[in-house]
């Protein structure tokens, strides 16, 4: 919770340093670590560290931590909390000079190449694990969850898609109810693992693998009936885009499910599994489908979880699972 927050004067004082112009306006479009941060400014990481420090005690910053990182991202703009910031007007005013900042635009170029860095990362760790995944990141107390998602979707002849198909854990509950079923990951190496996890579906049932990443839906606008995203937020920087796209490709009337993990404390999974986030609060995913624009919304918790098991170790505590479903206004 913000507290004392600065007076005018030393506000104006914090921003009178370009370079923590070019932080904050960084940090307003982007959650990054300080390395990164480092890397998109081309600046010393020790010398970021000292502006960080004086953006931090004057309450510019707000820190997640992942893992053994702490991730920044500014106290301003469109991730300002409830209550803002004290210099959020100030802020606002000098958004529209930043253009003209020395060393912005080069700024975001390099921004642009650290964020590209970080998905290929991100499906590299997904290419080299999905032989395993089935083992490793694909294991329920009883499936029941998976059925609940599915049935929330139903109607005859439906384009459905499961968005972050992975191994097509969700895709095989959906096959029976879809005249076309569309896979997309941004993995290779997962689609190649759905299709032989799809290589047999229902008479009637075409099935389609797509590559493609959250930010960017390999979809037309409002291509899909409706989609499915099962256990995928957690592993997204971003979910709240991946909410919008989500929104952007169905039908007026079209429904979304969110089958996602409560907040939970195994940190191990960050590393073994990829997860950036240890599960998502339900009312925090289902405000967020609101703010894309989704409506008759509902979250319920199931009777079902989900039991990764640690690498060379033994089961860890199945975590409870629910789901959240919306619709596209008519």
């Amino acid at each position: 919770m913000l507290t004392a927050q600065p007076d005018l004067p030393q506000l104006l004082k914090v921003l009178a340093d370009p370079v923590r112009l070019r932080i904050l306006a960084l940090l307003e479009r982007e959650e990054l670590s300080v390395g990164e941060l480092a890397r998109a400014l081309d600046l010393a990481q020790s010398r970021v560290s000292n502006h960080l420090r004086v953006l931090r005690e004057s309450q510019w910053l707000i820190e997640r931590r992942l893992g053994t990182s702490i991730l920044l991202r500014a106290a301003v703009g469109a991730n300002t909390p409830a209550g803002g910031h004290a210099g959020a007007n100030l802020w606002t005013t000098l958004r529209g000079q930043l253009a003209h900042l020395p060393g912005h635009e080069a700024d975001l170029t390099r921004l642009a190449e650290v964020l590209a860095d970080r998905r290929k990362q991100s499906t590299e760790f997904f290419d080299a694990v999905a032989g395993e995944w089935e083992k490793r990141g694909a294991l329920f107390e009883n499936g029941q969850a998976r059925q609940r998602a599915v049935a929330s979707l139903l109607e005859d002849e439906l384009v459905l898609a499961d968005l972050g198909c992975g191994t097509g854990y969700m895709a095989r509950a959906l096959a029976p109810f879809a005249g076309r079923l569309i896979c997309v990951d941004p993995s290779p190496g997962m689609l190649a693992e759905a299709r032989k996890q799809l290589a047999h579906v229902p008479e009637g049932t075409t099935v389609e693998y797509r590559q493609g990443d959250f930010d960017r839906l390999p979809f037309e606008d409002g291509e899909l009936d409706g989609a499915v995203a099962g256990m995928v937020l957690h592993h997204l920087e971003r979910p709240d885009r991946a909410l919008r796209e989500m929104f952007r490709v169905l039908k007026p009337g079209g429904r979304a499910v969110i089958l996602e993990l409560a907040p939970h404390k195994e940190a191990w999974m960050h590393r073994e599994l990829g997860d950036r986030h240890l599960g998502l609060d339900p009312q925090e995913v289902q405000a967020a489908m609101a703010r894309a624009g989704f409506e008759n919304l509902h979250a319920e918790p199931q009777g079902d979880h989900y039991c990764p098991t640690p690498e060379g170790g033994e089961q860890s505590a199945c975590l409870p699972l629910y789901i959240v479903r919306g619709r596209v206004p008519r």
